[in-house]
């Protein structure tokens, strides 16, 4: 009996050492240093890189299912802007969206049954669009928004319930918040916004502005979610834009333009720790954390390290 509970607790402890090696510490992005769109991933050390797509046609926007074994993204592959899944441990691509209107800005919902997305397969401007959710297999399509303008970059809360966005519906280009059916739409800032995203305590929402505190570029801002209480987060000259939150809510990935150059970049939501993490010399955009659940099979490499670990922690069994 002792060692079946010695040896359950040394398989317990190897299934977390698992989950610390793949854990929350990597982003995903979209970047051209191929020549084309491609999205990656690579740790927040700036280490592990890898290609998650490589297709000569555009892909971009990664958001990834709470499991971590999918994402979600966006692709002209087949002649227009379409959602896609692909599985992370097989990298086989399925289509969502198949229609003649441009679909963008995807984005899982945290019990992953919902992808919202950006379409204007209603409208008659191209470049008017409105909020939709649809389900994972590209099912049960359900408009959100109608009030014209345009409804871009969708963001859920991590309760589900609700829905951040941008929307010039009344002629500002803010951002605005939703219940996830739709209802009770509100505008959150009175100012021209972008690229919400909750923090991970859903008490806040991150979003980039040029049109708060005096500032002259893109910068990044937190606001509660009543829309009081707004606060700068980054104190830099170059635009800060797409913040993305971590999930524990330690760190805020976005994007910062120096040198026309695009590339993601790392702050900690209490402040300082800010850090270079790409290092390419492309446009690199879009950043997505990559969520803590086991979502990708460890090399053959990592179960050999991991073993010899395990054996050498391994204590001799008392009979």
């Amino acid at each position: 009996m002792r060692r079946i509970l010695i040896l359950s607790v040394l398989l317990f402890e190897s299934s977390l050492l698992i989950m610390n090696v793949w854990g929350s510490s990597r982003v995903s992005f979209t970047s051209d240093r191929t020549g084309n769109l491609d999205i990656y991933m690579m740790d927040i050390n700036g280490e592990n890189l890898a290609n998650l797509t490589d297709h000569p046609s555009d892909d971009f926007s990664p958001t990834w299912s709470p499991d971590g074994r999918a994402f979600a993204y966006v692709s002209n592959r087949d002649g227009n802007p379409e959602i896609y899944v692909m599985d992370i441990n097989t990298k086989d691509s399925r289509r969502l969206t198949n229609h003649r209107a441009t679909d963008i800005n995807p984005a899982w919902s945290p019990n992953g049954k919902w992808i919202a997305f950006a379409s204007n397969q209603a409208r008659d401007h191209a470049a008017d669009t409105d909020i939709y959710i649809m389900d994972v297999n590209g099912k049960k399509v359900q408009r959100l928004t109608n009030k014209g303008g345009h409804n871009s970059t969708p963001a859920w809360s991590p309760d589900g319930q609700w829905i951040a966005f941008r929307s010039t519906q009344d002629g500002i280009g803010g951002i605005h918040v939703m219940n996830a059916d739709g209802g009770k739409q509100r505008a959150l800032t009175q100012v021209s916004a972008t690229s919400p995203t909750w923090a991970s305590n859903g008490k806040q929402i991150y979003f980039s502005s040029e049109m708060l505190g005096g500032v002259k570029v893109p910068t990044l801002f937190a606001v509660d979610v009543d829309g009081g209480n707004a606060q700068k987060l980054t104190n830099v000259e170059h635009a800060c834009e797409e913040p993305d939150a971590s999930s524990d809510g330690q760190w805020i990935a976005y994007v910062s333009v120096q040198e026309e150059n695009k590339g993601i970049y790392l702050i900690r939501a209490a402040g300082g720790g800010l850090r270079k993490l790409t290092q390419g010399p492309g446009q690199e955009f879009s950043p997505a954390w990559v969520p803590s659940a086991f979502g990708v099979s460890p090399s053959e490499n990592t179960q050999m390290v991991l073993w010899g670990m395990l054996k050498r922690n391994t204590p001799h069994f008392v009979q």
